[in-house]
């Protein structure tokens, strides 16, 4: 039997959800991951997370399971996830600038004072 990735998460709560409804469906996976979160709290922190896997015949139910329970902010494709851009906006760079400003008119005032 081939098993293929279907979601990967850093939750450990999502993966317990998923566990449960595939367990519902009768569907057989495998997680990945999953001890080195409960040894040391650090599952997420690694290249590839905790990750679910199912049989390769039913992975179109294992998907719409997992789009109804609202967990796809990732791609069905794992292997070849996408790029996503950092959420940072122009914003935080002016204030950045700013208090880079803000520093430097206080370090020239504080040593241009002649103490």
């Amino acid at each position: 039997m081939n098993y293929i990735d279907v979601f990967r998460t850093s939750d450990r709560h999502e993966l317990a959800i998923l566990k449960n409804l595939f367990d519902d469906e009768n569907i057989t996976y495998r997680t990945h991951g999953e001890a080195m979160d409960s040894a040391a709290n650090i599952g997420g922190l690694g290249n590839d997370g905790m990750r679910i896997e199912v049989e390769e015949s039913e992975r179109e139910k294992a998907a719409e399971i997992i789009k109804r329970s609202g967990f796809l902010g990732q791609s069905y494709n794992i292997s070849k996830p996408e790029r996503t851009k950092p959420q940072v906006g122009k914003w935080v760079f002016v204030l950045l600038a700013a208090l880079v400003v803000l520093v430097a008119i206080i370090f020239f005032i504080w040593f241009m004072s002649g103490n």
